[in-house]
Formats: structure tokens, C-alpha cells, sequence
């Protein structure tokens, strides 16, 4: 969408302007809220927003000097205003953006497509794209963008590259009051119910409760399509009595009611309907034994789902590492081909890609003509291109898939990452983002996060696990080792990085990557050893945390050492305390509470008598996992620090778990299927006697892979086709073997250790440890998985 910034103040209420007043006539096309996206500046407007995980307004001097004059800011967040840009300012950033939103859906009087419901609103809008795209040309909201956020930002994806005639976008809520605004900008008139279940309910004293609020989007709506639930069907007749109401058999059927209703011949149903594929909004990310980067997007192939991939690709990999696109026909109106390949090459370009491949004949005719990449290969089907990449190996590349039929495009995935050996550990990196917000809302606005990483992210990988944390707005990093965190900068990690071990060999690294050492006692060579090490480096000020011992009594200064090491740091004044932290032995113990109020006394007490000897303010911590659930509200610091609970596991057990996301899965397949008689034995040792005709499968996964050898005989079972099939006989190195008998059809079939099918505390409660152990034990060489919805 293309509008005048003049016309942006018009629908900005109370707005006032301060700078380049020429500005008003100028033309934007962008609205940004995320200074990581910029790809035009002078195309661009930036509304400064203020959320839970960051504020834009600290943005704003960067995105000046890299080109952008328009901005949508608060003025008292504002230090310096530059007299060449245009300052738009207003007390709510994001009820501007909205506005403008609105205004935007006001210059348009095509039909509107709103859609919301607990779950599937961007698997129901994909195939709503795919099927009436080709005939219409449709505007919708990138991937899941359904947000108070999101859904005034999808407004701008009208008349993007033809004139728009029909849109479809998503309304999603998570708290009673919203859906209002999002009504006020989509006033769709069709509108769609997806499913009503208790995603999101805490939002709401109850599912009716909910259900009303998402009805509020329908108040324009001339007919609603839903799926069958009685739930919705009462709510919805209560509100909107006179309105029309379609229940429908399925996603199919739901695409197919909509298309009729907009005049689409059942000539042209009938050839496409059976065609449309469940779509998923995933990304799968995986990293080969070469180093190079590949990425599945399950997506739809257009260019919104394009556009936001790569620009997520981008944040991933740092700037020096070559993009390829590998890409099949694009999901576009016939009669506006050309310009919608024309707009791909110039995202291409955008995101630096450096290399495309195109799959299926419409792509191959376009990105022939395309004058960037000059790297260009054109191939019929996926075959022909795996043909050509197998003598063209690559190597410490980022390679973006998407295309269709997904079944051919995922065959290419595997193929380029290495997945030979089928046993994986996929990582849910949203969930892992949705998490760190479940504790941030535990605590004050003020308090800031730390993400543990140690010990490769739990096991999940430190990198993946970091990015995903920098981006969703946690303020530090903490690792154990001083080679934890030098990988992480070396993969692009830029939030302050604290290690926790106070030993190192070579301490020269912890100031060549900007890393912060933790102090443990009053050593003076230590910190004449960081002294020397920071003269190598030009380091002037030498940044450190202080470990408190207040009951844990593995490492940390005794309340007596106080006084002796806040005289030696006075000789060191170079060398600051950024924070002061101690570590709750018993928080996830709730008889041994007396204890932990004990060690948040001595805390108190230990760091103020610290804090006040060095004499300036130095960050505390001292809540875990455990204590932010426990004591979020009530003995709260500068910063507490989430461990395990990032990974959906909480120490508190299973019930607590109800309010995180599952993350890791570890999954295999069953590789092999025998039928044996009863007597047989089966394993080292004969361990597994068959009292019965058995089926037993093999399964690519054992003791070398983290596979503890307890688990075998019996004790423990793994999900296969819905079903628990127990071990059977000894977990071996690389193998183990489960009773099928129960379990029809397993050859190939996929085979859940732990995951949401299979709680990984079940294990550790067999192995008479902790889930942190399990996840943790899951060897490296288990390819890990990495996808976001």
C-alpha cells in the first residue's frame, strides 16, 4: 500500500508534527516497527512502539542514520530531533499504527475475508489463498500476523503488487477487549470460525466469555461460515440473531462455501478444492555437517510468506553468508504474472540473496528473464535439481525452500540436510519464546530476564535456542563456560553474555567476544589476571558479576568475605560489577520453605552491604525457574534468570507445565519389523524372552544417542502409531527394540521418545532423575530440528 505521510497524520487523532513539514508530500509504502526488517529507508515510516520485550524508541537514532525521515513516535521518548525528518508525535505509537490501518481499509470496498477461532486461522487463510488467488487478486495477512500488531501491519499488503479486489487475513486475541480494535480495522463481510478450545483461555473467566469476544469481528459480516460446535452456534444466534450462518464439514468445505459465494464457478471447485493441502505456517530450520543453513517453509508460495521468511532467514545468519532461494511456481493471479515475478526478483534483491533455483515451468519462464541473481538455474521438477545440486555441492551457505506439491520440496529438504540418520530432536523455537513471556509475566514490567544456556541450551543448542531468546527480548544471556559464549558470539548472539564458571585458561577470549566473567572470591590474582588480559585487548572497563553463597554452598563469597572484597575491588577500579547474584537450593521444595526465605534474607542483607561498599548501583538476582513461580511478586530484583522452564519443563512438576509450551520432541523411526515365536530371545544377554508370538521393531536410536540402557526390558515404552510399545530386551549403542504386537502397520513408522505424545518426566521418573538430565544426556550427535510457526 502506498500512501502520502500527510495522509497518515489525517488518521493519526491528536497528533502533533515537528521537522521536515516538505515530508508531507512524500510517498511511503512501508510501516515498520522492527528496526531488524529495514530494507528501504526512504520508503519507509517507523512507529516507535513500547512493548513487553523492548522499546523502539531506542531504535530510532540507528534507523536516522541508516536513512529513514518519517517517524511515529512519543515525544517524551524522542532525545534528539533531527530538523530534515518529520516527527509525528502521539502518547500511543500502536493506536496510530491502527489508525492507519483503518484508514486503509476504508479506501477499500472490495469484499473482505475475516477469520479468528482458537486455532487453524492461518492453515484456513493459506487455502483460502491458494484457491481464489489464481482468480482474484487477493491481499493477506503474512504468515500468522493477527495481532493487535499484526493485523493493522497486514493492511499495507493492499494493492501491494495489483489492485487489490479481495482480502483474506486472520484476528487473533488472548484477552477480552481486543477483538474491538481489530473489528474497527477489518469490518470484514464474510467472516469464518474456525474452532473454540482453551487456547489462549487465560485470558477469559470462560470459554463463553471467549467465544463472545471473537464474535465481536462479525458485527459487519453479511454471512459466517463455521465449523460445527454448539458452543459457537449459541453464542453466535444470541448476538446476531438476523445474520446468516453456514456450519460447514470441514477446512475443504469451509474453502469451498466461500468460493461460491464470491461466484467461482464449481467447474474450476472441482478441478481445485481436492488439490488444496493442510498447509502449516512452519519453518523448518536445520544446519548440515558442512555448515550450511536450510530452511523448509511449509508455507504458501507467495510473497508474503516469502518476504517474512527471508527476513527472518536474514536475522539468522550473519551477513557475509550467501543466500540461496530455492523456489517453486509462485501462488498468483494469471493475468498479473509478470508483475508479481517482477516484485519477487526485487525481494530477492532486497535480502541479498545471491543465488535462486527455480522448480516448475511458470517460475523457470520468469526467473530466466531476471537480471539479479545473476546466479540463476532452472529446473523442470525437483529431480532435475537434485540431480544438478549433487555434483554441485554447497557448503556454508543459507538455503530457503518453498514450493508445491510440499511432499516434493520436503524430499529436497532432507536430502540437502543430511538427514540420513532419521533420528532427530526437533526444537519449537516459538515455544520457547512463549515461555520466556509466561515468566516475564510472573514478574514486575521492570525486572529483566536472563536465558540459562549452559550446557548447549539444555541440550536444545545454544545458538538456535539464543537467537530465539535476543529476539524475543530477553536482557541477558548466561552460559557456564567461556567457550559457550564464544560460540555464541561467533554465530551473531549480540545481548551481554555472563559466564558463570570463574575459571579460565585463557581469559584473553572473554574480552576479544565481549563476554562477562563471574567472581566467586576475594583473589586478587584473579583480577590482576583480568587486568592483563584486558591490556591485551585495549579493554578499559573490565565488566563482572559477584556470586553470593546464601545456602547453596557450591561456590560464592561467605557474608564475612564482604567487607575484604569490596576493599580489593576499590584497588581495582577498572573492574565493575554489572550484577550481584546467589543461586535458591530448595525453591522447587515447598517443605523446605523456611530455608529458601532464609536464603532470600540473607540475600537482601549480602548485597546490600556489598552494593553499598562499592557505591554505585549494581543489578540483582537471586530467582530461578522455581523461585519466579513461587516468589515472582514478592522478593523480586533488577533481573531474575529462567532456566529449565524455557524448555516447557517446570520443576515444580507436571501440573505447573500446564501453563508452558512443549519445545523438544526426540523422535526415530521403526526401521525394521520381525515376527518371532514365543521363547525367542531377543538382545545382549538374552534379556528379552518372548512369552508370546511377537512382533518386534527396531528403532535407530540407543545408549550412544542418550538412551539410558535402563530404559530397557520392559521398562519404559515409546509412542508408535498412537500406541505405548514397550522395550524390549537391552538398549544397545545405536539401537533399541520394542514390542509392535499391539501396533499394526509400524514399518517406517515414526517413534515419539519423549515429546508432547510422551512426557519426557515419565523417563525421569523410570530413571529415578530429573527431566534436565534427560534432555540434557541427548548426545550430539542426534541431528537437532529446528522449526517456528
Amino acid at each position: 500500500m502506498i500512501l502520502k505521510v500527510k495522509q497518515l497524520i489525517e488518521a493519526i487523532s491528536g497528533a502533533t508534527l515537528q521537522g521536515n513539514r516538505e515530508l508531507l508530500e512524500k510517498e511511503v509504502d512501508t510501516a515498520l516497527t522492527d528496526s531488524r526488517s529495514l530494507l528501504s529507508p526512504t520508503d519507509t515510516v517507523f512507529f516507535a512502539l513500547k512493548t513487553d520485550t523492548g522499546d523502539g524508541h531506542n531504535y530510532i537514532e540507528q534507523l536516522y542514520t541508516e536513512g529513514v525521515r518519517v517517524f511515529v513516535a512519543m515525544p517524551d521518548r524522542v532525545s534528539h530531533v533531527h530538523d530534515d525528518a518529520l516527527w509525528i508525535f502521539t502518547e500511543d505509537p500502536l493506536g496510530a499504527l491502527q489508525s492507519v490501518g483503518k484508514l486503509i481499509r476504508t479506501m477499500h470496498s472490495v469484499p473482505v475475508i475475516g477469520i479468528t477461532g482458537s486455532k487453524g486461522k492461518t492453515v484456513l487463510k493459506e487455502m483460502l489463498n491458494m484457491l481464489l488467488t489464481p482468480l482474484i487478486p487477493t491481499a493477506v495477512s503474512p504468515r500468522s500476523w493477527n495481532s493487535q500488531l499484526g493485523l493493522p501491519l497486514s493492511m499495507w499488503e493492499f494493492d501491494k503488487v495489483f489492485k487489490t479486489e479481495l482480502g483474506v487475513f486472520e484476528a487473533g486475541i488472548s484477552h477480552t477487549g481486543e477483538m474491538s480494535r481489530l473489528y474497527e480495522i477489518l469490518r470484514p463481510s464474510i467472516g469464518i470460525f474456525t474452532e473454540l478450545t482453551d487456547e489462549h483461555e487465560r485470558g477469559f473467566s470462560s470459554l463463553e466469555e471467549k467465544c463472545r469476544e471473537k464474535c465481536v469481528l462479525f458485527g459487519d459480516s453479511e454471512i459466517v461460515y463455521a465449523l460445527h460446535d454448539d458452543r459457537f452456534k449459541k453464542v453466535f444466534s444470541t448476538l446476531y440473531p438476523d445474520k446468516q450462518l453456514e456450519i460447514c464439514e470441514d477446512y475443504h468445505d469451509i474453502c469451498r462455501r466461500v468460493a461460491r459465494h464470491l461466484g467461482v464457478s464449481d467447474e474450476y471447485l472441482e478441478q481445485a478444492i481436492n488439490k488444496l493441502p493442510v498447509l502449516s505456517s512452519r519453518i523448518d530450520y536445520s544446519e548440515t555437517a558442512d555448515s550450511t543453513q536450510v530452511a523448509l517453509d511449509r508455507l504458501t508460495c507467495d510473497l508474503p510468506s516469502i518476504r517474512t521468511a527471508l527476513d527472518d532467514l536474514r536475522r539468522r545468519v550473519s551477513s557475509d553468508v550467501a543466500k540461496v532461494v530455492v523456489i517453486g511456481d509462485l501462488i498468483c493471479p494469471k493475468e498479473y504474472e509478470k508483475e508479481y515475478y517482477f516484485e519477487l526478483e526485487k525481494v530477492l534483491s532486497d535480502y541479498g540473496v545471491s543465488s535462486v533455483m527455480s522448480v516448475g515451468a511458470k517460475s523457470g519462464r520468469f526467473v530466466r528473464e531476471f537480471a539479479t541473481p545473476r546466479d540463476r538455474h532452472i529446473s523442470a521438477d525437483i529431480e532435475e535439481l537434485r540431480h544438478y545440486l549433487s555434483d554441485k555441492p554447497v557448503y556454508d551457505k543459507a538455503i530457503y525452500i518453498n514450493g508445491q506439491p510440499k511432499s516434493a520440496f520436503f524430499e529436497l529438504y532432507s536430502w540437502l540436510s543430511s538427514h540420513r540418520n532419521v533420528t532427530q530432536l526437533e526444537i519449537n523455537l516459538d515455544s520457547i519464546a512463549a515461555n520466556l513471556r509466561h515468566y516475564r509475566s510472573l514478574v514486575p514490567y521492570e525486572t529483566g530476564l536472563i536465558g540459562m544456556v549452559k550446557a548447549s541450551a539444555y541440550g536444545c543448542g545454544a545458538v538456535e535456542v539464543s537467537r530465539t531468546l535476543q529476539d524475543a527480548g530477553a536482557d541477558m544471556i548466561a552460559v557456564a563456560v567461556v567457550d559457550e559464549g564464544v560460540e555464541l558470539r561467533r554465530a551473531g548472539v549480540s545481548v551481554p553474555i555472563m559466564v558463570l564458571d570463574p575459571w579460565c585458561e585463557n581469559m584473553r577470549a572473554i574480552f576479544a567476544y565481549n563476554l562477562h566473567p563471574t567472581l566467586i572470591d576475594a583473589d586478587s590474582n584473579i583480577l590482576d589476571q583480568l587486568e592483563k588480559a584486558a591490556d591485551s585487548q585495549g579493554v578499559e572497563q573490565i565488566m563482572v558479576h559477584v556470586k553470593l553463597d546464601t545456602g547453596m554452598h557450591r561456590v560464592g563469597l561467605s557474608e564475612d568475605e564482604i567487607p575484604a572484597f569490596v576493599e580489593l575491588l576499590k584497588k581495582h577500579p577498572r573492574i565493575r560489577v554489572a550484577t550481584v547474584f546467589s543461586h535458591l537450593a530448595t525453591a522447587d521444595c515447598e517443605d523446605l520453605n523456611d530455608y529458601t526465605e532464609g536464603q532470600l534474607s540473607l540475600f537482601h542483607k549480602m548485597s546490600t552491604a556489598l552494593t553499598d561498599g562499592l557505591g554505585y548501583g549494581v543489578k540483582r538476582h537471586i530467582l530461578n525457574t522455581a523461585g519466579v513461580t513461587r516468589y515472582g511478586r514478592k522478593h523480586v530484583y533488577e533481573l531474575a534468570r529462567i532456566g529449565i522452564g524455557l524448555y516447557g519443563i517446570s520443576p515444580l512438576g507436571e501440573d505447573d507445565c500446564a501453563n508452558l509450551r512443549p519445545v523438544a520432541r526426540l523422535r526415530s523411526r521403526v526401521i525394521a519389523v520381525r515376527h518371532y515365536p514365543a521363547g525367542t530371545c531377543v538382545g545382549y544377554g538374552c534379556n528379552g524372552h518372548l512369552d508370546k508370538p511377537s512382533i518386534i521393531g527396531t528403532v535407530p536410536i540407543g545408549y550412544a544417542d542418550g538412551i539410558d540402557r535402563r530404559l530397557g526390558n520392559g521398562r519404559c515404552s515409546f509412542m508408535v502409531n498412537g500406541h505405548a510399545c514397550p522395550t524390549v530386551g537391552n538398549i544397545c549403542m545405536d539401537l533399541c527394540m520394542i514390542d509392535l504386537t499391539d501396533c499394526p502397520d509400524a514399518y517406517n513408522a515414526e517413534v515419539e521418545i519423549f515429546g508432547p505424545d510422551a512426557s519426557i518426566e515419565r523417563i525421569a521418573e523410570i530413571l529415578g532423575t530429573i527431566p534436565y538430565e534427560v534432555l540434557a544426556r541427548v548426545s550430539p550427535r542426534v541431528k537437532r530440528v529446528y522449526f517456528r510457526e
